[in-house]
């Protein structure tokens, strides 16, 4: 991996999480600059990233210790970004629209740095995306482009397009998405929802960013073991009467003109996902308790692994904080209570997967065993928050327990998760095994936009 990126101006890494794709970033800057070919760095990375993991991995090892780290959301940041008094730069992708223009005023010549670092490059596979449409004006002043991702095709191929183009200004795959779209795939529904990829494109596509792109595969690596337990969860019967009568009654809402709108499916999920948690929001975002099956379920698994770390992840608000009531000395995420963490000293952590599905390491150091309350739909959240305890430094076998409520949401859920190569965010995917499920007839697959995407407003952050 260092050799790669110190041979190439135009680099990736396609390297599993846990892998060490910071700290042989590390090591190639260090590498370029013992013989004179390095400047300094942008990192442009998730915030808790730029908070967390760089700073830390800087400070961690000798090769890099000589580093300086300026943080581009603070003033002294800026600062250090017009003196060029710092060696690594660092800014989360959204403060990126607001910070460029102060980093880069017109007709000024000034650029600190000759190296761009993506981090989670796969962020950036929307082409439309505002915070990088913002960057890629400014591309040219970087000498050096590289990118790092743990998933790099978190749904399908169309996500490479982009992430490519800011490498490479579209050399390899193409400068438009829409000439990326008619090279390479299909419209496959009158509709052009979807998309799928012609015969041989995938292997043209792979042979284009070969020179670029190192990949290294999940069976390439020296992981450590893990295992996916499913708990089936058993509503009670009022539970599932309710269940029931909602489902049937937004599937029918969904279906009377053969399409699934995302907005409603987005209710959908959401409205379902909530029931089989064990509680649901009314019209005035009060919550009205079902069950507590699931909350039961974890109390078992608390039991079985005595005070044994465990990561729970949740989904809503109101689940978290039955969680919490449910579950003596249990305490919600704060990175900054991190160090307890590792020793040990907090054996119930909860946590929306969201918050902490990229750049958050060190919770393997003590922690093996992931409860999933509720799944989500998106593939790519749910490899990386998975990969916060299989990764490098985790001394045991992983447990990642999912509860399931049989012929539920839940179990289509898990099927799009299963399925994961066939759409963007999952959604639909959903939606559409739950139809199967209920014995609906659905004539077409639509895919939805990342922008489609459910609100968070239900989300713990």
């Amino acid at each position: 991996m260092i050799g790669h990126l110190v041979d190439r101006e135009r680099a990736a890494l396609f390297v599993p999480p846990g892998k060490g794709k910071t700290v042989v970033t590390l090591a190639a800057i260090d590498t370029l600059a013992v013989c004179g070919q390095f400047k300094a760095a942008l990192i442009v990375a998730p915030l808790r990233v730029c908070s967390i993991t760089w700073p830390a991995q800087v400070a961690r090892w000798t090769h890099s210790a000589w580093m300086r780290v300026a943080h581009l959301r603070t003033a002294e940041g800026m600062q250090a970004w017009h003196d060029g008094s710092a060696d690594i730069y660092l800014i989360n992708s959204e403060m990126l629209p607001n910070r460029l223009p102060d980093m880069f005023p017109p007709r000024s010549a000034h650029c600190p740095v000759d190296t761009l670092v993506i981090d989670e490059l796969s962020l950036a596979k929307n082409h439309a995306s505002k915070r990088f449409k913002a960057l890629r004006k400014h591309l040219p002043k970087f000498a050096r482009r590289w990118g790092l991702t743990g998933t790099p095709v978190p749904n399908d191929y169309l996500d490479l397009f982009a992430q490519a183009r800011l490498l490479d200004d579209g050399e390899r795959l193409g400068k438009t998405f829409t000439g990326y779209k008619d090279a390479y795939f299909h419209q496959a529904d009158y509709m052009g929802y979807s998309y799928k990829l012609r015969k041989g494109c995938k292997e043209e596509i792979d042979a284009a960013l070969s020179d670029v792109c190192l990949v290294l595969l999940g069976e390439d690596n020296d992981m450590p073991a893990s295992s996916v337990v499913d708990v089936p969860i058993v509503l009670p019967p009022d539970a599932k009467r309710q269940y029931k009568t909602l489902e049937k009654e937004l599937l029918v809402s969904i279906d009377t003109s053969g399409e699934v709108v995302a907005l409603t499916a987005a209710t959908l999920c959401a409205k379902l996902l909530q029931l089989t948690s064990g509680a649901v929001y009314d019209e005035d975002r009060n919550i009205l308790p079902v069950h507590d099956a699931k909350v039961a379920a974890l109390e078992k698994l608390r039991a079985k692994h005595g005070r044994e770390p465990m990561l729970v992840l949740c989904a809503f608000k109101h689940e978290s904080a039955r969680v919490l009531a449910a579950i003596p000395g249990a305490r919600m995420f704060d990175e900054r209570d991190m160090a307890e963490f590792q020793r040990g000293e907090i054996h119930t952590w909860v946590a929306d997967a969201r918050s902490l599905s990229h750049g958050i390491d060190g919770l393997q150091k003590s922690c093996r065993i992931a409860v999933w309350m509720s799944l989500t739909y998106s593939n790519e959240t749910y490899l990386q928050t998975n990969a916060r305890l299989i990764r490098t430094g985790q001394a045991a076998e992983t447990i990642i327990y999912r509860l399931i409520a049989a012929g539920t949401i839940d179990d289509a859920v898990a099927e799009a998760l299963r399925d994961k190569s066939d759409t963007q965010t999952g959604l639909l995917h959903a939606v559409h095994a739950l139809q199967r499920m209920a014995g609906k007839q659905v004539s077409q697959t639509h895919e939805v936009t990342t922008q489609n995407e459910p609100s968070r407003s239900d989300s713990l952050y």
